[in-house]
């Protein structure tokens, strides 16, 4: 496997994340378990649910599954 040089991408500032941004990655593809352990709403505006999940008031501010 060939290692990557984020160099040759040629990103823009807005394009790539800050060290504070990568650490609240959680979960991964299809709505894991930690997303669904994830508080969010405005109590919580840092978090973002993960993908094919939002945030309801229903579940007292978790994510919850579309």
């Amino acid at each position: 496997m060939k290692k990557l040089s984020l160099e040759m991408l040629r990103l823009s500032t807005d394009e790539v994340l800050e060290r504070s941004q990568m650490k609240k990655i959680t979960g991964g593809y299809g709505g894991g378990v930690g997303c669904l352990d994830m508080k969010c709403g405005s109590k919580h505006p840092g978090n973002v649910c993960c993908a094919q999940t939002s945030c309801s008031d229903l579940t007292s501010g978790f994510c919850k599954l579309n």
